[in-house]
């Protein structure tokens, strides 16, 4: 009996005939202790808005519930869309795409678990903005920077009474206050290189925590905000039972004029005989060693291991100074922070009154082509990525109510964009035009823009609204 109703609540649900659907399950007797049943009546509540009704009998299978993806979308659809009690939810959905199998990744259910998550995350009020957590890891650099510096003052004359993982244990306390995600290595002569691993958001961030540097360290201390590349011939890397030096990795370039990307094959005898995943962590590190973490997202392209060495290789170490002069000489600026590479972009949207913003958009620029191109494809990891360390990723959207000329509202955007700049901790990514201007940034004190900005606002003959970096968000009139 119970299989007959669920085929008659598929078929409804085709037809949008809810409360036919709900008749029909609240007549099946025990229908309330029933795990199938009960989720498609809730499915059913959350199509009329009886969003309570859906939560509680949700919530009465929560040890089942846990772990399926359906119970939990449909709790984060009555929690995030209905009743706004995120915190109801959001562990739900974290445990849930920890664990996402590898064959279901691209499934919609995670798509859609994952913008909720944004939702989540930006209305926790105990999310500590990334502001705060870098003025707190800088206290505790200032009062840790004698012990932090006698530790590196013995180790760099091998006195053995230290031991370099202690120092990288205690300096984690600090680092930890930022992020237990984000990684740094030491030098003996105050160097301290923050490192992003291949996470791009990370070029966001880790320069505004070196712009916080207190001024009486800057003397004695580097700060660095990601790997600048500086090791030559001379170094060798020793892993996984082989030791290489950087001039004996070899590789061929290919150069891609209409992108700027190099395409590399590397070839060494002895790597490229371990398997895959081995030799091409090898690979990679020795690449951000010599080219530093920023030129290699920037310009490099697909990268290969050669089967045999190729007539046109050159040595690695050789390849940061090739770069640099092919952009030379295709009269291309080489950039050395991702934050300062701006990409012009077309597109073309399918576009009517139900659109998300920003399929309006016809062109525009970004220096975060990745972050934008994740809201186009419904991909929230990098969003979640900045949320999860207190930054917010959004936009302003310029609406020009009173028909200016697009040279004057887009000469507002401009003054706005430079205002915001020096009233709140933020960087702006880029701006596009379509129906609207939308002005796209990364702030590092949500709280505090919302605050400030709407009194900047107010002076301009044009509507702002913000909204978080995810389609159909909910807007904030400023």
């Amino acid at each position: 009996m119970k299989n007959v109703i669920l085929e008659k609540v598929e078929k409804l649900y085709d037809e949008d005939k809810y409360n036919q659907i709900i008749s029909l399950i609240e007549g099946f007797q025990g229908y309330e202790k029933d795990f199938d049943l009960a989720g498609q009546l809730a499915r059913a509540y959350n199509n009329i808005n009886e969003y309570d009704k859906a939560i509680t009998l949700l919530e009465s299978f929560k040890e089942e519930g846990a772990t399926d993806p359906k119970w939990v979308y449909r709790l984060a659809f009555a929690c995030c869309k209905g009743t706004h009690e995120y915190s109801k939810v959001q562990k739900y959905i974290e445990d849930i795409l920890e664990d996402i199998p590898e064959d279901n990744a691209d499934d919609e259910i995670y798509k859609d678990l994952s913008a909720y998550l944004v939702d989540c995350l930006a209305n926790d009020i105990n999310n500590i903005s990334f502001k705060k957590r870098v003025e707190k890891f800088w206290n505790w650099f200032t009062e840790n920077e004698e012990k932090l510096s006698d530790m590196l003052t013995k180790m760099k004359a091998q006195d053995k009474s230290v031991d370099p993982a202690s120092i990288t244990d205690f300096t984690n306390e600090g680092v930890s206050l930022i992020s237990d995600k984000l990684y740094f290595n030491l030098g003996g002569d105050f160097e301290f290189t923050f490192t992003c691993e291949g996470n791009v958001y990370l070029f966001y961030l880790t320069p505004y925590i070196v712009s916080q540097m207190p001024e009486k360290f800057k003397e004695k201390w580097t700060f660095t905000p990601f790997m600048q590349g500086d090791k030559s011939d001379g170094f060798t890397l020793k892993m996984n039972d082989v030791s290489v030096a950087i001039s004996d990795m070899l590789v061929a370039v290919d150069y891609q004029s209409d992108s700027d990307d190099f395409n590399i094959q590397f070839y060494n005898e002895h790597v490229c005989k371990l398997g895959d995943n081995d030799s091409y962590h090898i690979f990679f590190l020795m690449m951000d060693m010599v080219t530093g973490e920023a030129m290699s997202n920037l310009y490099i392209g697909t990268v290969d291991k050669a089967d045999t060495k190729l007539d046109n290789m050159m040595p690695l170490s050789d390849l940061k100074q090739y770069i640099i002069d092919t952009l030379e000489k295709n009269e291309k600026q080489y950039f050395d922070n991702p934050q300062e590479k701006y990409t012009s972009f077309q597109i073309e949207l399918d576009n009517d009154e139900y659109s998300p913003f920003r399929y309006d958009v016809t062109f525009g620029i970004t220096s975060f082509y990745s972050l934008l191109n994740g809201y186009y494809s419904n991909n929230n990891d990098i969003n979640l990525k900045l949320l999860k360390m207190g930054a917010v990723a959004g936009f302003l959207v310029l609406i020009n109510e009173k028909g200016l000329e697009l040279g004057e509202a887009l000469n507002h955007a401009q003054d706005v964009s430079d205002k915001i700049a020096t009233l709140t901790p933020s960087i702006e990514l880029g701006r596009s035009i379509g129906s609207y201007i939308y002005i796209d940034f990364i702030t590092y004190d949500i709280k505090e823009f919302l605050e400030k900005i709407p009194a900047l606002l107010k002076d301009y003959p044009c509507k702002f609204v913000f909204s978080y970096y995810k389609p159909f968000s909910a807007t904030i009139d400023l």
